[in-house]
C-alpha cells in the first residue's frame, strides 16, 4: 500500500467513524400509533390490532415515505406520511464540521419518520384522520402531588425540600401551590459560645394554561404556558473576622451576626408534562422572569468604616453581606423538572 492509498484508507475510517446518523442510528424507526379499540394497522402486508387504543410499527429508515393502513369493521383508510431527516445528521456540523454528512448522504440511516401518531374516526366521511388532540389531556377535577428534586441542590437561591399540589379547576387549566423548607437547620456552638442557625422556607404558586401551543406536535406530550410566583425566606448566621483599631490599641475580633435574606421571583415558563406509566408523570420546564433580592443583617457590630474585615463575606453569587441592607432587581432564568403522582 502506497501513501497515497494509506491516507485514502485513513480518511475513509475517520469519516466512516464521525458521520452521527450513520452510526448512532438504527435501521428501523419505532413509531406508536394511538387508534380507537378493535383498530387494525396493515403494514408491510402484516395485520396487527391496537392494544388498549396503541399499537408500534418498526419501518426501516428511508427516503420513501411510511405508508400503511387503517382498519375497523367498516372503515379502510390508507395513510402515506413523508420521512424527516434525522437530527443526528445534522449533528455532524457540531461533531466534525460537517466531514461526516458526506458518509451520512450515501445511508438511508439518514432518515427519520415522526414517531408518534394519534388517529381518531371521522363519523361524517368515515373514515380516519391524524388528530392533533393529546391522547391523555388533563381534565376539570385532576390533581397531582409533586415534588422538585433540583429545589434540593439550588445554589443560587435557598436549597429547600418541597412539596406541592396541582388542581385542575377547568380542563387543560390548572392552579399550584408548592411549599419547601431549608433541609439543613442546625444549632452549632463555635468558640464564642454564640449559636450558629441556618432555616427558611420558600412558595411557589403558579397559573398554567395547557395545549395552548403545540411546539412538539407530540400526542403523548402536554405541553403548557405558565405564570410563576416563587418567594423565599432565609435566616441563617454568619460570621466575620475583623481588626479593631481605638487610638494606639488594636486588636482582632470575632463575631456571628444574623443574615435575613428573601428572594421573590416572578417567572414565565414553557414546560411538557408527560406521563411515565399510568400514574407518575415528568414536568420538565425553562423560563424567564425577574429575580428581586433583598439582604439585612441587623445587629451586627462591624462597622467598615472604622474597622478592617480581615475576610470578604460574600454570600456566593450575589453580595456582601457585611453591607447593612441592599436590594438586587436581576434577570431570571429558570430550568428543572417536577415529579409528581397523578390521583
Amino acid at each position: 500500500m502506497n501513501k497515497f492509498h494509506y491516507l485514502l484508507f485513513i480518511l475513509s475510517t475517520l469519516l466512516l467513524c464521525s458521520s452521527c446518523a450513520s452510526i448512532l442510528n438504527r435501521k428501523e424507526v419505532n413509531v406508536k400509533i394511538y387508534a380507537p379499540d378493535s383498530t387494525k394497522v396493515v403494514f408491510n402486508n402484516q395485520t396487527q390490532s391496537t392494544n388498549d387504543g396503541e399499537i408500534i410499527i418498526s419501518p426501516k429508515r428511508s427516503k420513501d415515505s411510511l405508508r400503511f393502513t387503517l382498519k375497523n369493521d367498516t372503515i379502510s383508510t390508507d395513510f402515506s406520511v413523508k420521512r424527516k431527516i434525522s437530527g443526528w445528521f445534522f449533528f455532524n456540523i457540531l461533531h466534525n464540521y460537517g466531514l461526516g454528512m458526506l458518509v451520512d448522504l450515501t445511508n438511508d440511516k439518514r432518515f427519520t419518520y415522526k414517531n408518534r401518531f394519534n388517529f381518531k374516526i371521522d363519523c361524517i366521511s368515515n373514515e380516519f384522520y391524524i388528530s392533533n388532540e393529546k391522547v391523555i389531556p388533563f381534565k376539570k377535577g385532576d390533581f397531582f402531588v409533586y415534588t422538585s428534586p433540583l429545589s434540593a441542590i439550588d445554589v443560587f437561591s435557598i436549597p429547600t425540600v418541597t412539596l406541592g399540589g396541582e388542581y385542575f379547576y377547568l380542563d387543560d387549566m390548572s392552579i399550584s401551590a408548592e411549599y419547601g423548607t431549608v433541609y439543613l437547620k442546625y444549632y452549632i456552638k463555635n468558640n464564642s459560645d454564640i449559636l450558629k442557625q441556618d432555616k427558611g422556607r420558600s412558595f411557589r404558586y403558579e397559573l398554567k394554561f395547557y395545549n395552548l401551543v403545540s411546539i412538539l406536535n407530540n400526542p403523548r406530550i402536554n405541553e403548557y404556558i405558565g405564570l410563576e410566583a416563587r418567594f423565599l425566606r432565609q435566616l441563617y448566621t454568619d460570621d466575620i473576622s475583623y481588626t479593631v483599631i481605638d487610638e494606639d490599641i488594636r486588636y482582632y475580633k470575632r463575631e456571628n451576626y444574623l443574615v435575613n435574606k428573601s428572594v421573590d421571583i416572578y417567572n414565565i415558563k414553557y414546560g411538557l408534562n408527560f406521563p411515565l406509566g399510568r400514574k407518575f408523570y415528568l414536568d420538565l420546564y425553562s423560563g424567564f422572569g425577574l429575580r428581586i433580592r433583598n439582604v439585612k443583617n441587623p445587629y451586627i457590630y462591624y462597622d467598615p468604616e472604622i474597622h478592617i474585615a480581615n475576610t470578604d463575606n460574600h454570600d456566593f453569587f450575589y453580595g456582601n453581606n457585611l453591607e447593612d441592607h441592599y436590594s438586587k432587581y436581576q434577570f431570571n432564568f429558570s430550568l428543572g423538572f417536577k415529579f409528581g403522582y397523578k390521583f
